[in-house]
């Protein structure tokens, strides 16, 4: 059961607590909506069916391995946040909203490159900034372990459904060796998730499945517990279509975290119709957190849709991350130079297309605006990114640095949009775009 943080408890009595109780859904359902959301990005790929066969059991050998973190129960932390921060977050969160709106379709899912949320939350919110600095105290209080911090901020709105049941992963996660030796992932891995307006259970609250078990398998694990339960031939094909592209390296950068998403989702499915697992919410107040454990199975897109929208800040947390000799992030995995430089040529451009959407020339005028020179910055040292195992900040890492003058540029946009009501994205960003789609 989440554990109500006592100290918060007893400052907070003469206006109530946040109470945590069941929502009254289970993970096996909400995973097998989200899974049947999610399986239709397979529907871009074609697939020889004798080359799946070849690359699976029982033609291949399987190499399954899982992590089982250290997980410690939820809790719920008052975070310091004063009414006219929480005021300005709401409204630079829904002034990002109408900017993602103009080109968020390119994903099934809510993780990738494009996206205006995550590690890129610090391009788009400039009060994210301060509520970072007011709350690093509180952070390292009840995670001393804590080596880095980012931002991830977004909008539920009313009348729409979150994205549905995840949990966190790495590219390190899906390597065995790498598991056993407790390298290129953060063994702790927490989130301070913290609520912008109110959360009762007419307002899609945030869920998580608290009693299932926190584990982070890679998906050669997963794929082998499902052929023990109870596929459908409709339901296998999928899976194996699915582990096929994404062992074979055939997925875009776009569509891997999502058929990850569609694997595990399958998984849970499965998995906890035998024993099921209940969701739970807390009925949080504005500037409440949960802080939890983000290997744990979260969210749920199966609640009855929202009458006003939830606004939500989050802080993900990682303990320092370790790595073999000679490398630093999850990129060194990636042996061939040549792919590895595009992997790089890929993040920059996307990070170039995010600045565009804000009136920017290209990342190297926003370089020049934070660093005085555009040259020689890595841009995954920018910020994290999970998708290639990047977790340790650098001394280029955004929330550290003096981000004033970019922050002024992003306010005179949303004051634009706000006088305009309406926001186009601008003919070079819609250039760029149509060129990393292609």
């Amino acid at each position: 059961m989440i554990e109500l943080e006592q100290e918060r408890a007893a400052t907070t009595s003469s206006q109530g607590t946040g109470i945590y109780q069941k929502t009254g859904t289970y993970l096996h359902d909400a995973a097998g909506v989200h899974a049947r959301v999610l399986v239709k990005v397979l529907d871009r790929y074609t697939v020889d069916k004798e080359a799946v066969a070849a690359r699976l059991p029982p033609n291949r050998v399987l190499q399954p391995s899982c992590f089982y973190p250290d997980a410690q129960p939820t809790k719920v932390v008052q975070m310091n946040l004063d009414d006219d921060l929480s005021d300005n977050l709401r409204r630079q969160l829904r002034l990002q909203a109408k900017i993602s709106a103009t080109f968020s379709d390119a994903s099934v899912g809510t993780y990738f490159p494009l996206s205006t949320m995550f590690e890129n939350s610090v391009l788009f919110v400039p009060s994210a900034k301060r509520f970072y600095d007011l709350n690093q105290d509180i952070v390292h209080k009840y995670f001393p372990d804590v080596k880095t911090t980012v931002v991830n901020a977004f909008v539920v709105p009313k009348g729409k459904r979150p994205y549905g049941t995840h949990s966190a992963s790495g590219i390190a996660l899906q390597i065995p060796s790498l598991v056993k030796k407790g390298l290129g992932f953060p063994k702790l891995y927490k989130s301070f998730h913290t609520a912008l307006t109110p959360s009762p259970l007419n307002r899609q609250p945030f869920v998580i499945f608290e009693e299932a078990e926190v584990e982070a398998p890679n998906l050669q694990f997963v794929y082998q517990k499902m052929l023990g339960l109870d596929l459908t031939p409709e339901e296998k094909e999928s899976v194996d279509k699915a582990l096929y592209l994404f062992a074979e390296g055939k997925l875009s950068e776009i569509d891997l975290p999502t058929v990850r998403d569609f694997l595990m989702a399958k998984y849970w499915e499965k998995k906890y119709a035998i024993e099921p697992s209940p969701g739970y919410y807390c009925d949080s107040r504005i500037g409440d957190a949960l802080m939890f454990d983000n290997y744990r199975a979260h969210a749920d897109s199966t609640l009855p849709l929202g009458t006003e929208d939830r606004v939500t800040i989050d802080f993900r947390c990682f303990s320092e991350v370790k790595y073999p000799p000679g490398m630093s992030s999850g990129l060194d995995f990636i042996v061939d130079p040549k792919e590895r430089a595009h992997q790089i040529k890929r993040k920059k451009a996307a990070v170039e297309f995010l600045l565009m959407t804000l009136g920017y020339e290209g990342i190297d005028e926003f370089l020049r605006m934070v660093f005085g020179t555009p040259y020689g910055i890595n841009p995954f040292e920018l910020m994290t990114d999970l998708q290639f195992g990047v977790y340790n900040k650098t001394k280029y890492h955004l929330l550290d640095r003096n981000l004033d003058a970019h922050y002024e540029r992003v306010e005179r946009l949303y004051e634009r949009i706000e006088r305009d009501g309406e926001y186009a994205l601008p003919e070079r960003a819609k250039a760029h775009l149509q060129s990393l789609s292609t």
